[in-house]
């Protein structure tokens, strides 16, 4: 068995203007600052044995916040398997302009961006790498940092919704998720209110 504390990062300049980031980056704006500091505080109460952070600076820059906050001693390691999905050539363009253009994207799941990926794709890439976790580190607990479509996959593993009505779920940028793993499976799940 794993726990695994899930949360999204802070609020970047690209998510105020309504963009869609993927792969590009987007620097915190003051808020998304506060927001990390905001989470620090909510996770005060629990240990932490590991630290993972998708390898975009938004995460792992909010990662980084939280791990100094708490004075975590163990090192943040960072992984393009927890990357947000990859708009690919859409990436950095206004999501009310993706809609238009490739409106699909909302209603399948193998819809590839050109030049990224499928939800698809990211979804089997996240959970590879969550799954593996248990393996590393049993009867552990780790907190990632990560993005809102990779929030959104094991939600919708856990809850068992369907492509479009997962997409409706949008994490605020204090998100805060609990997950157990046992077996191959998500037993259990929480979401952290602050």
């Amino acid at each position: 068995m794993i726990t695994l504390y899930l949360i999204r990062h802070g609020r970047t300049e690209c998510n105020t203007l309504g963009k869609a980031q993927g792969h590009i980056d987007s620097p915190l704006t003051d808020e998304g600052y506060k927001n990390a500091f905001f989470m620090a505080d909510k996770l005060k109460k629990y240990k932490f044995d590991h630290i993972y952070s998708s390898d975009l600076g938004r995460a792992f820059i909010t990662a980084h916040i939280i791990a100094e906050e708490l004075k975590l001693e163990t090192k943040i390691v960072r992984v393009k398997e927890l990357r947000e999905i990859n708009y690919g050539d859409y990436g950095g363009m206004y999501r009310k302009k993706i809609r238009e253009i490739c409106p699909q994207f909302k209603k399948d799941a193998d819809y590839v961006f050109p030049k990224g990926e499928s939800y698809n794709q990211q979804r089997d890439r996240v959970l590879k790498f969550i799954f593996g976790l248990k393996k590393r580190h049993k009867d552990k607990t780790a907190l990632i940092v990560a993005h809102g479509g990779v929030v959104r996959v094991p939600l919708l593993m856990f809850k068992n919704l369907d492509y479009e009505k997962n997409l409706e779920f949008v994490p605020s940028n204090q998100y805060i998720g609990k997950f157990v793993i046992d077996k191959g499976k998500i037993i259990e799940y929480e979401e952290i209110h602050p």
